[in-house]
């Protein structure tokens, strides 16, 4: 009897040993991503208009199949913030249906922010999509800006990605 209690002991050392008390299960929130003042023509000397597809629905064997679409502006500048002055959505017909940020946001070196079109918004159709407007005072490494869309039915599951293409620099 004395042997059972001890391997029992001696297990639970084991496993309580063996978990990883620095690992968190909370996703960390965008923290680098502050209210800015809005640079002049004359600061503003680098920039895009970056067009950012998504797919919010798409047919699959004759149906709809609803999807949630992440739009991800990353800054990869591992030295300069930049200032996000637009983050639109469209339409499949290009009708404003949203702006997401009431006035330009610096994004920190190295910081992402995500914004979401849920699964149950059906407002922007199969043709959706985010215009995304960056800016900076001085050179940076261009951010990646890029959709994720997933979902799933059943057994079925969708995930794929959809860069953003450059329409105006300056």
């Amino acid at each position: 009897m004395y042997s059972f209690k001890l391997n029992y002991l001696f297990l639970f050392i084991f496993f309580i040993s063996c978990s990883d008390s620095t690992s968190t299960k909370i996703v960390p929130s965008s923290t680098e991503f502050k209210p800015a003042a809005t640079l002049t023509k004359t600061q503003r000397k680098f920039g895009q208009h970056v067009y950012v597809p998504i797919y919010s629905s798409i047919h699959h064997e004759g149906n709809l199949f609803q999807l949630t679409a992440t739009l991800s502006i990353r800054n990869i500048s591992h030295t300069e913030a930049v200032i996000i002055s637009e983050v639109t959505y469209y339409d499949t017909n290009g009708k404003l249906l949203k702006q997401f940020i009431p006035h330009p946001f610096s994004l920190g070196k190295m910081a992402s922010k995500d914004f979401v079109i849920s699964m149950a918004d059906l407002s922007g159709g199969t043709g959706a999509n985010f215009v995304v407007k960056w800016e900076s005072d001085k050179p940076v490494a261009v951010p990646i800006i890029e959709a994720v869309m997933v979902g799933s039915q059943g057994t079925k599951g969708f995930s794929f990605v959809s860069r953003g293409k450059e329409i105006e620099i300056y």
